[in-house]
């Protein structure tokens, strides 16, 4: 008995330590679930506290963006040289449901046939992106509304428009393609995907053009409508403005054709043509080629064929600047019939400027041949570089220095195209004889095409030099911004300008250019001045074998200019002389818009 009852008292202390046992599993439990919703409470309301407040206001805040509408860029007579475009992405979207995919699966083939038919693109890219566990993919950008229409008519499946939706975009469109594709650049998208502009107007003004987004921030009810109030006030979105250009695009088009042709024909790395209305500085014509399509920017393989050269590519260029040298040394006081005796048809540098590490070095005639007696029109006529370099001479240097900045060599011209260069003029203080000499014919001075227009103009506009423009006007919700023209300098006077103007039609008249093209353009009175220059090297001193750039510049009639057109054409491999390039282009162009310009014959 008494051992039973020992067996009984075991097992009863057993019971007990189990009990005991359980009420600590539950207490601890307690304890730590107590621990878990304390920390939770902290974490919440002190460590996540903005998160939650952000997350609390979403759900009784409206907060959104409106974008703006861009600007259009428009030529002279309102045609649309860029737009905006409504467009739709693409995208193939499927739900979990189980029946849903089953069905697209199950048809799939033919589903895909049809939309790569419709899009253009092969079934390979398509099925490439629908594999077996898919739920959203794009399949293609920018379709239009037609394109978008065809796809939503496909009838393959039971459920309608099954596997397709679409999403609204704009795209920046061209509808002329490359028709002054370097005066307008495009809008393209940065390594962010960000729209932005690049190159030309699109680049230049791209803010402008890309206009305002709007943004809204009120408060909403519970069905989501916007409850008005004192803190509701939105910002409006503010569309771009318009650009209108003072480019004509009817000779645009006749510019752009001919340049091809001409670069082709003269197997040239590269040709540029500015047409310009003298008296008021607007641009008729920028071209250059080759050029691109900004609708499709991504296939142009070199970068340099975006840059505009008129306003990008800074080059020496020769002796078109002739002309500027005769004025200034006119206007400085050297007689209109002045003289020089071209005897042996070179300058020796030593015996004109007495440096000691020019001697034995000269410079010569074109073809090496005496010129004899040069006035200043048969300077311009024979392009003599001897003579000329002896006018210069006979100028004060400082004078002559000060007369280039006003004719605009040295300093912008900032016409609002994105990637306009200057030219480099040597600080003066570093000038020498040597400097002035080479300058005077156009070497070891260099200028952008736009620049070296802009200089010749002056002599085109009785002395006056007119900022160059492209934008005629910027158009905005509220108002029209017209560009007025403007006189930046007058480093001439007029009696000046119209004597130089005058002695430069010996160039089209008395032997500059081959008989061939004179002939040419003999019921037409026009001023102009050829230019071959040698091609500076890349990276050091020097300039490149063989390799020449040809400019031409012109202005007609020479008693009252309509216009005035610089045409270059860089490292031809068909000649190495301006006569045989860049001339015969300059006519042809001259001969096709003509008309349009209404530019009279000789009486």
């Amino acid at each position: 008995m008494a051992s039973l009852n020992k067996l009984h008292k075991k097992q009863t202390k057993a019971k007990k330590g189990t009990s005991n046992s359980g009420y600590t599993v539950v207490l601890l439990s307690i304890l730590l679930l107590g621990a878990l919703v304390l920390f939770q409470a902290f974490r919440w309301q002190i460590i996540e506290r903005e998160k939650f407040i952000t997350l609390a206001a979403q759900q009784y805040n409206n907060n959104s963006k409106e974008l703006p509408q861009r600007g259009k860029i428009l030529a002279k007579d309102g045609t649309i040289l860029a737009v905006d475009e409504p467009v739709w992405n693409v995208y193939a979207s499927l739900s979990s449901d189980e029946m849903e995919r089953e069905e697209f699966f199950s048809k799939k083939t033919e589903f895909v046939s049809e939309v790569a038919t419709i899009l253009g693109i092969t079934r390979e890219e398509i099925n490439a992106k629908l594999t077996d566990d898919f739920r959203y993919v794009k399949i293609y950008e920018g379709i239009s509304n037609e394109k978008k229409s065809a796809l939503k008519s496909i009838d393959v499946f039971d459920i309608p428009n099954l596997g397709l939706y679409f999403e609204k975009d704009v795209r920046r469109t061209y509808p002329n393609n490359t028709l002054a594709s370097h005066v307008l650049g495009f809008i393209g998208k940065n390594s962010e995907g960000e729209y932005v502009g690049q190159y030309g107007i699109e680049g230049y003004y791209f803010t402008d053009i890309e206009g305002q987004a709007g943004y809204f921030s009120g408060e909403k009810d519970s069905s989501g409508n916007v409850i008005l109030n004192e803190e509701y006030n939105p910002l409006q979105a503010r569309s771009g403005k318009t650009f209108r250009l003072t480019i004509e695009p009817s000779i645009q088009l006749k510019v752009e054709e001919a340049l091809e042709k001409g670069v082709k024909e003269t197997q040239s790395k590269s040709g540029t043509v500015i047409i310009m209305n003298p008296k008021t500085g607007a641009i008729i014509a920028m071209a250059n080629y080759p050029n691109y399509n900004p609708n499709e920017y991504w296939l142009t393989q070199e970068p340099w064929i975006f840059k505009n050269l008129a306003v990008s590519d800074v080059y020496e260029y020769g002796s078109a600047h002739k002309p500027i040298t005769v004025a200034i040394a006119i206007e400085s006081g050297i007689p209109k019939d002045f003289k020089c005796n071209d005897s042996t048809g070179y300058l020796d540098l030593y015996e004109a400027t007495g440096y000691a590490d020019l001697k034995g070095r000269k410079i010569y005639t074109w073809n090496r041949k005496p010129n004899g007696i040069q006035g200043f029109a048969e300077m311009f006529a024979s392009s003599n570089n001897p003579c000329i370099a002896r006018t210069a001479l006979e100028i004060d240097y400082q004078y002559y220095y000060n007369k280039l900045k006003e004719f605009g060599i040295g300093t912008s011209i900032n016409i609002g195209l994105q990637e306009e260069s200057t030219s480099y003029l040597k600080p003066f203080d570093l000038w020498t004889r040597l400097d002035i000499i080479t300058s005077s014919y156009g070497q070891a001075i260099s200028a952008t095409p736009l620049q070296v227009i802009s200089a010749i103009s002056t002599i085109a506009n009785d002395g006056k030099r007119m900022q160059p423009y492209i934008v005629d006007a910027m158009i905005d919700e509220e108002e029209t911004h017209v560009t007025e023209p403007q006189v930046i300098s007058q480093p001439i006077s007029e009696d000046t300008a119209d004597s130089v103007a005058q002695m430069m039609r010996a160039v089209v008249e008395d032997g500059g250019i081959f008989a061939t093209e004179k002939e040419r353009v003999k019921d037409y009175e026009i001023s102009a001045k050829t230019g071959t220059a040698q091609v500076v090297k890349v990276g050091e001193v020097g300039y490149q074998e063989g390799a020449t750039i040809a400019t031409y510049i012109g202005f007609a009639p020479t008693s009252d200019p309509k216009m005035i057109m610089l045409v270059r054409l860089a490292e031809s491999q068909a000649a190495e002389f301006s006569s045989y390039t860049a001339v015969p282009l300059w006519n042809d162009i001259f001969l096709d818009i003509v008309n349009d310009l209404e530019i009279p014959k000789r009486n």
